[in-house]
This record gives structure tokens, C-alpha cells and sequence, in this order.
């Protein structure tokens, strides 16, 4: 083993998920503990539970307030949040099929002919939508006045990762490498680090990305269930 391949392979994944879990800890208790100003002169009634339910799941899943102001803009950012979505469900075969296997039924052949093409097919859509987005960021002059160096960063880290990930899938990666990898890696037994070289950058970007997600402005899901409900009460 390469010392490359034990500090991304063996030693980063456990000081990722220390900080991922601290950090998404320390997020929301700061969220928890933010005040809300009085901002209703003239307050409507107060919504019931279950509206303020509604309308928080429509913003997480569809945007709703977003969908209203830019019909175009809210097409490919739904996209490109749907592949995402769709990107991390698929990574789940890398520790289980259990899902789509006992949940839907799936045999394993079928499980292996849904991830080759509809992950490839939903691979190419992020990295589409997401270099569309990136090109309205350094296009739009409103967009890039407000546009910061991390949003960049943020934005090409993405990019690469789907680069990466696009490439290991159509070059054939064998999963069952990745699979017996992180099998190892949370039973702490001998831990077999894949030597594929694009596999081990595409996851030490992952890794990058997973630091610096509970400290950047992507973690912005979770704290909808903070802003929405809040700022739906009438004070």
C-alpha cells in the first residue's frame, strides 16, 4: 500500500466522518439556538401543523417559492439537486443492495443493469446541469457580483467529482473492489485499499467535499426544517 493510498484509503475516512458528524452537530445547534425576529406587522393566522408540513416538503422537494420566481433557472437546478439525490441513493450498493433488493424485489442482475444505465444516464445530467450552473455564475453579471472565490471552488469541486465518477463508470470500475474496500473499512479488519488511481482521487474529493459540507453554504437542506416552520408562525 502506497502512502497515497493509506492517507485517503485507511486514515481520511475516519477523521471525515469525526468532522462531518461534529460539524453537522455544531450546525444545528447554532440553528436551534437562532433567534427569529417579530417581522409580522400585520400577521396572517397562524398555519396548521400539517400546512407548514406541505409547504416545508415542497420547498425540499420541489422548490416551490424558487419554481414561482424562474422557471427556467428552478428546470436545471432541479435537475442537477435531482441527480445528486439520485448520485448518493446509487452509492448506497457500495455498502448494500438491500434496498433495491428486498424493498423492490430486485434480483441482482436486474440491481447491476439499473446502476449501469440509469447511473451513467444521471452521471452525464449532473455534470451537465452543474457546468450550466457554473456558467451562469461567471455570465450573468447580477449572478457574478454576488458570486464569491468559495462558490467557485465549491462549484468546480462538484464538477470534478462527476468527472471522475464518470469516468470510473464507464471505464468499468469493478464495484465489487470498492465493495469489499468499505465492507473492511467498517469492520475494521484488514483494510484493502482499491489502487485504482481515478478511484482514489474522485474519493479523496469526496472526502474534501464531506469536510467542508457542515461549515459551507451546501448544507442548506437541513436547514430549511429551521427557516420554513420558523418563519411560517405568526409572532
Amino acid at each position: 500500500m502506497t502512502a497515497f493510498e493509506l492517507v485517503v484509503g485507511a486514515i481520511l475516512p475516519f477523521v471525515t466522518v469525526v468532522v462531518l458528524v461534529a460539524g453537522l452537530v455544531y450546525r444545528i445547534r447554532r440553528w436551534r439556538k437562532a433567534a427569529v425576529a417579530n417581522i409580522a406587522l400585520f400577521p396572517a393566522a397562524s398555519p396548521s401543523q400539517g400546512e407548514m408540513w406541505r409547504k416545508t416538503l415542497g420547498e425540499i422537494f420541489l422548490f416551490s417559492t424558487f419554481r414561482k420566481e424562474n422557471r427556467a433557472l428552478w428546470t436545471y437546478t432541479w435537475l442537477f439537486h435531482g441527480a445528486l439525490a439520485l448520485i448518493i441513493l446509487g452509492h448506497s450498493r457500495l455498502i448494500t443492495d438491500w434496498p433495491l433488493r428486498v424493498l423492490l424485489g430486485m434480483s441482482a442482475e436486474s440491481v447491476n443493469a439499473l446502476s449501469t444505465w440509469s447511473g451513467g444516464a444521471v452521471g452525464i445530467v449532473a455534470l451537465l446541469t452543474g457546468l450550466l450552473l457554473l456558467y451562469r455564475r461567471m455570465t450573468v453579471q447580477r449572478v457574478r457580483e454576488i458570486t464569491t472565490g468559495e462558490d467557485l471552488l465549491v462549484m468546480l469541486l462538484l464538477i470534478a467529482i462527476f468527472v471522475t465518477g464518470n469516468a470510473l463508470r464507464f471505464a468499468h470500475f469493478d464495484i465489487t473492489v470498492a465493495q469489499g474496500y468499505f465492507a473492511s473499512l467498517f469492520t475494521f479488519t484488514s483494510i484493502q485499499v482499491p489502487s485504482n488511481p481515478m478511484f482514489l482521487v474522485h474519493y479523496l474529493m469526496v472526502q474534501v467535499l464531506l469536510i467542508y459540507l457542515p461549515f459551507g453554504k451546501l448544507l442548506h437542506i437541513p436547514g430549511i426544517f429551521f427557516s420554513k416552520p420558523l418563519l411560517a408562525k405568526d409572532y
